[in-house]
């Protein structure tokens, strides 16, 4: 029954330090730094998107469905990476793209990290439709955009 009480005193020191820790240190950071300057050109950080842009952007989700269904940004077009040149020739979808690019408004394509590679094969199918001429993809992804406390969709 000892190892019981000392098992309870271990973790209650553990706990103290931990507190102690978050106190003197503060809460872990999760941001995506991001320099504009250094991505590559087709690339773009979200702020940006959000700050000299302004956010007027047309989002597409480059993320599976069940991904999308958790959460995604506003207005975000579901274009995954699977199944990318099916979902960009419904006419709804090339119509939504190509009136963005008629208003003016940048293309952000992102899935769920900067590593995830399905954001760059989607910009890229949809550059080749010519629909829209200013394509780019988030740095970060969707690990950026919940690091932010941007305003996101969810069920």
């Amino acid at each position: 029954m000892r190892w019981v009480y000392e098992s309870l005193a271990l973790v209650l020191i553990s706990a103290v330090a931990a507190g102690g820790i978050y106190l003197l240190v503060g809460a872990p950071d999760h941001s995506v730094p991001c320099v504009q300057a250094e991505l590559k050109a087709d690339q773009v950080c979200l702020e940006t998107v959000m700050s000299e842009w302004n956010g007027d952007v047309l989002w597409v989700d480059a993320r599976s469905d069940r991904e999308y269904r958790k959460g995604h940004l506003p207005e975000a077009l579901l274009i995954s990476e699977t199944d990318a040149e099916n979902q960009i020739a419904v006419p709804e979808t090339m119509e939504r793209i190509g009136m963005a690019g008629v208003e003016g408004r940048k293309l952000v394509v992102y899935c769920g990290t900067d590593a995830c590679g399905s954001s760059e094969l989607v910009a890229e199918k949809i550059r080749t439709t010519g629909f829209h001429s200013e394509v780019y993809v988030l740095f970060g992804g969707w690990k950026a955009v919940m690091a932010s406390g941007v305003s996101v969709v969810t069920p």
